[in-house]
Parts: C-alpha cells; structure tokens; sequence
C-alpha cells in the first residue's frame, strides 16, 4: 500500500508539472490506495486528483 501510494504520488507530481495541477500531500495518495487496496469507495468533496491518481477507484463526490 505504501508503495502504490508513493508511485501514484511520483505519477502526480510528474503530470503536475506538465499541465499545472495543484499540489497534493502525500496523505491523500495513501488514502486512494488504502482505498484500492480493500476495494472501497472514496467520499471527497474534490475528486478530480483521485480520478486523475486512481482511476480504478470508485470516487463519490
């Protein structure tokens, strides 16, 4: 889990880069992974970097 967290993290900050996105904590790519990991949904009020983080995730927003 906490090796998906900082791959997905990595991927994110790379993509940052090249389009802009806003920054993110580490915190929030352990949170979508613990959430890929046991198969459960996430519950956020911006889904956007956990869509674009974790697209096999289901995001509620």
């Amino acid at each position: 889990m906490w090796e998906l967290a900082g791959e997905r993290f990595g991927l994110y900050a790379q993509k940052r880069r090249k389009t802009h996105l806003p920054r993110r904590i580490l915190a929030d790519f352990l949170i979508g992974s613990h959430g890929l990991f046991h198969g459960l949904r996430l519950a956020t009020f911006d889904p956007g970097p956990y869509r674009l983080a974790f697209p096999e995730v289901e995001v509620v927003p």
